[in-house]
């Protein structure tokens, strides 16, 4: 019996998807006070919860809104407000505010908007008004590459961003975005980008909801999913240049309280400093080994997150990158309190990839001997594991992943992940900040971080330190590679203004590039 590709693919597809719907059928109400206490130290500092999964869904919003003006904005879509029946006004104001409480725990809902950039990268939420929303932020970045053998290649850049959406009618409202970003100071380094400066369209879409339950979003967007992303607050490009946006359709089914179905299918991709989309990736543009590698037309994928409780999140996506590979992953995330002041985290991943097309069986590279190779199809395989106990305002975080895979296999068992790649901003737990499995290659990597809260939160410092050992198969890959990470953020209290520097140091062979130094400094604020 013989059974086409595409048909397993299907059956796959169906089956996880039916999985999906009994499993939500056995979900239990989430703790909407304590989801609301989690999120706002979110969006005050992007990284303050020390192993929140970089993959989940943060809850943004806009948390100065009064529940009775957003009934109003939409158009009195919502019942009165409790304050409006209740005879006992403290027992009416508790009782707006839990209601309140409930519209931010969910996904889907008038507080929430799921395409603002700035709340994603800058951790401030966005600013309603009486015709809709508007959010902007201006983010200022001096770094350099010091490569210790003399080469030292300086970027010095400034970014304003702006992003807006307005008020629904019958559901529908318009949305979009605006990037500029200018680097007066730079030497064009051939992996990062020799443009001076650009003025960027990076969003325009229409967005459609219906009763809090189904959010529909076409255009050119903003993705936030594991794999696929646009987003820079991730750990390895904290407040970086810009947003890399697509041009895509996104569902997402908020089923109940706990669980959120999303599925969409990326068409093009906008890669910085690109001024306008195409089927590159850093992949087939950038100088490495895969440089000129065949273009893709895009991605798909579907996934849920659920969130029974505040203290457990589970994340399981299928994903095709098309002509490439097809991945499923999952991860979730236990915290867990031992005593007063002191809490301990887990965490488990894993991931199965294997070829879709044949992309990466159609590309050669120089193995060690010296012999002109052909990549072989993908199979790829990953998991990890992360702890962390959390005593009073100190975190100490261990991480461990290992990418293996069937030795005859394209590098050995490597992954492939075109949309993260050369920006470090996939969800492995041992990424730290310019180094991961996810393209290095097969292999394994464990991570160490200390990271220490001050002055109420508002000041942050951390240190990291993390090795990668890798399955070398070609001459300039990386057999051995060690990261050293010194981090301090402090966002200035009653405003919208954060400082962050961070200083990276990199050990890695001579053929690879050689050691080098990047120190960072930013200052971003939002309004």
């Amino acid at each position: 019996m013989q059974i086409k590709y595409s048909q397993l693919t299907r059956m796959s597809f169906n089956t996880l998807i039916g999985a999906l719907a009994l499993f939500s059928l056995t979900i239990t109400p989430r703790s909407y006070a304590a989801d609301l206490v989690e999120s706002q130290a979110l969006q005050s500092n992007p990284e303050s919860s020390p192993l929140a999964p970089i993959n989940k869904i943060d809850i943004l919003g806009s948390p100065n809104n009064q529940y009775q003006s957003v009934n109003n904005l939409q158009g009195g879509k919502y019942p009165a407000s409790p304050a409006a029946i209740a005879p006992d006004n403290s027992a009416a104001v508790e009782a707006e505010q839990l209601e309140i409480d409930k519209l931010k725990g969910e996904y889907i809902s008038p507080y929430n908007y799921t395409q603002d950039p700035i709340a994603y990268n800058m951790g401030t939420t966005s600013v309603a008004g009486p015709n809709g929303t508007y959010h902007g932020g201006i983010s200022s970045i001096s770094s350099a590459n010091i490569n210790l053998a003399g080469q030292n290649k300086g970027v010095f850049s400034d970014t304003a961003e702006v992003w807006g959406q307005t008020q629904r009618w019958g559901g529908f409202a318009l949305g979009g975005g605006l990037t500029g970003s200018v680097s007066p100071v730079q030497t064009g380094q051939p992996n990062t980008f020799g443009t001076t400066g650009l003025i960027i369209p990076s969003q325009a879409y229409v967005d459609w909801e219906y009763k809090d339950i189904f959010e529909f979003t076409a255009g050119n967007v903003i993705l936030t999913n594991p794999w696929v992303n646009s987003i820079s607050s991730y750990p390895g490009a904290t407040y970086a240049n810009s947003n890399n946006p697509f041009q895509a359709v996104q569902a997402n089914v908020q089923v109940n309280d706990s669980l959120l179905l999303t599925g969409f299918q990326a068409f093009t991709y906008q890669q910085y400093p690109n001024n306008w989309f195409n089927y590159q990736t850093l992949y087939n543009s950038n100088a490495g080994f895969l440089n000129g590698l065949a273009q893709t037309s895009g991605a798909t994928g579907v996934g849920a997150t659920w969130n029974p409780t505040n203290n457990y999140n589970f994340n399981l996506w299928y994903y095709n990158f098309i002509g490439q590979a097809n991945m499923y992953y999952f991860d979730n995330h236990l915290h867990t309190a031992i005593a007063t002041n002191i809490s301990m985290d887990f965490g488990i991943q894993y991931l199965n990839q294997s070829s879709s097309g044949d992309v990466f069986t159609s590309s050669t590279y120089t193995n060690l001997q010296g012999q002109t190779v052909q990549t072989q199809g993908i199979q790829s395989n990953a998991v990890g594991a992360e702890w962390a106990i959390n005593t009073g305002d100190n975190t100490l975080l261990v991480a461990y992943n290992n990418v293996f895979g069937n030795s005859n296999s394209y590098m050995n068992g490597a992954m492939i992940t075109p949309y993260t790649y050369g920006l470090e901003t996939d969800p492995l737990y041992t990424t730290p900040a310019l180094s991961s499995l996810a393209e290095l290659g097969s292999g394994s990597a464990y991570l160490i971080k200390d990271t220490m809260h001050f002055l109420n939160s508002s000041l942050k410092a951390s240190l990291a330190f993390s090795q990668f050992f890798i399955n070398q198969v070609y001459a300039t890959q990386t057999g051995m590679q060690t990261e050293y990470d010194a981090a301090l953020q402090y966002s200035v209290p009653h405003t919208h203004l954060n400082l962050w520097g961070r200083v990276v140091y990199v050990q890695q062979a001579d053929n690879a590039g050689g050691d080098f130094i990047q120190p960072r400094f930013i200052m971003n604020w939002t309004f």
